[in-house]
């Protein structure tokens, strides 16, 4: 599998430029491609990059006939998640759709229909997936896994009252987690601050990310409290419209819990919209990071890109 880098949005600070970049795995087969799959990464819109798209989504992606795309955006707190996540996730989107399959068929023969179009994300991602609905030309369907959406449910600003795990580091000083604030202009990549015996609490991005959901405060400084409605996919769900869905969901998350998924997919079925829930019994939150195609557990993520594969001609 072919993979090309792409630039599809500069953003100038002063003298420095910060390029957000979309990564496009070109199928094997590129006779059969039947439209582009569109992903965002997760990480609590504070951590993460687009390389966070395994290999094995992206061999089921390319196999059942997409161009998979992964794409940065701005990562928080030096921004908000309206003007970095969304506005940046908003960016690849119309990218993917006017500007990709020119650029696909000039450079690589390869011929598809910026229309259709799927979407799909994993965490925040898969908010900012199903956030795409609301787009003129919106996704052909969507593939959220455990995705975030009804934000201001108090699950996510409650916080832990759990005792850190046996080892578990100190938590650093104030002074430390504030450091975050002096990364400007915002990256586009940080690793996920978890290592083999548990939270990394070495860097001040990593420190602030697990203690702002430790203490219920993760959105607060990211997340305005007029901007909800245009971050959390909550409303559109409403929508008789929406793109045909399906939810991956393990009932042991505890980063988002399983409820949102069938709240969502309760929603769409009321209003008529196709939609398919796969919960996956005691799998935590981020379960398929790891996972091989050749394994069972495979099988959510399949299935999720199989419905994708269905619904992107209709």
């Amino acid at each position: 599998m072919a993979s090309i880098d792409y630039i599809f949005k500069a953003v100038k600070y002063g003298a420095q430029t910060v390029n957000l970049t979309a990564t496009v795995h070109l199928p094997r087969n590129t006779s059969s491609v039947k439209g582009l799959a569109l992903y965002f990464h997760g990480g609590g819109y504070v951590v993460g990059s687009r390389a966070m798209l395994s290999a094995a989504h992206v061999e089921a992606l390319n196999e059942a006939g997409f161009v998979a795309v992964s794409s940065d955006y701005r990562l928080c707190p030096t921004i908000s998640v309206l003007d970095g996540p969304v506005a940046d996730s908003v960016a690849a989107y119309e990218w993917a759709q006017d500007e990709l399959p020119g650029l696909l068929e000039k450079e690589h023969g390869i011929r598809v229909d910026g229309k259709k179009i799927v979407t799909l994300g994993h965490s925040c991602g898969g908010g900012l997936a199903l956030l795409m609905a609301s787009r003129a030309r919106p996704p052909k369907a969507i593939l959220d896994l455990f995705g975030f959406k009804y934000l201001r449910d108090p699950f996510y600003h409650s916080g832990s009252s759990a005792p850190p795990p046996p080892g578990a580091p100190d938590p650093p000083s104030a002074e430390f987690i504030e450091r975050v604030f002096n990364e400007f202009p915002p990256p586009t990549a940080a690793p996920p601050p978890f290592g083999p015996k548990g939270p990394d609490l070495s860097t001040p991005r990593g420190a602030y990310l697990v203690t702002s959901v430790r203490k219920g405060v993760q959105f607060d400084k990211i997340i305005a409290e007029d901007e909800y409605d245009r971050i959390d996919p909550e409303t559109l769900l409403k929508k008789r419209d929406f793109p045909p869905t399906f939810f991956v969901q393990g009932t042991a998350d505890v980063v988002v819990d399983a409820k949102f998924g069938q709240w969502a997919h309760a929603e769409l079925q009321k209003n008529g919209v196709q939609t398919e829930l796969y919960l996956v019994e005691g799998a935590a939150h981020g379960f398929d990071a790891r996972l091989r195609r050749d394994g069972t557990a495979f099988e959510p993520i399949q299935k999720g890109v199989n419905f994708l594969a269905q619904h992107v001609d209709r």
